[in-house]
């Protein structure tokens, strides 16, 4: 006899379910998804580019878009490092009596900078952009 699982959330294909309780990962897997099909454009403009077909300014577009898709990959990237790294201390869903129990043993410095460290790979994404930016356009 086989096993029936129910998952209350729905179906895992179905990502609006997200919505209900969880928005950062709804434009995670959103933008993760609208991602897979432009970067096919992507290539495509890339290769039509170098081919002289298409003129730079078409490559720069393409560029900037998968850049701006790509950015909640790097967000969820650095807080899923983060979360391992801290075993689920920082930004983990955890019960209030183990974070209080769990922050006898864990550094403070140490978790402040886990806590830091989306953002800050966010801010330096973000300043990558606005470089590239401006050696294009200036």
């Amino acid at each position: 006899m086989e096993k029936q699982v129910y998952d209350p959330r729905g179906k895992q294909s179905n990502i609006g379910r997200l919505l209900g309780f969880d928005k950062e990962a709804y434009v995670h897997m959103l933008f993760y998804r609208v991602l897979i099909f432009f970067s096919l454009a992507a290539f495509v403009i890339f290769v039509a580019k170098y081919a002289g077909l298409l003129p730079l300014w078409a490559f720069e577009a393409a560029f900037i878009v998968v850049w701006v898709l790509f950015t909640p990959q790097v967000y969820e990237t650095a807080k899923g490092a983060s979360v391992i790294a801290t075993e689920g201390f920082v930004h983990g869903y955890l019960n209030k009596s183990y974070l209080t129990i769990a922050k006898k043993y864990k550094s403070h410095l140490h978790t402040q900078i886990y806590e830091m460290l989306p953002y800050a790979s966010l801010a330096i994404w973000i300043a990558g952009l606005i470089a590239i930016l401006y050696v294009w356009f200036a």
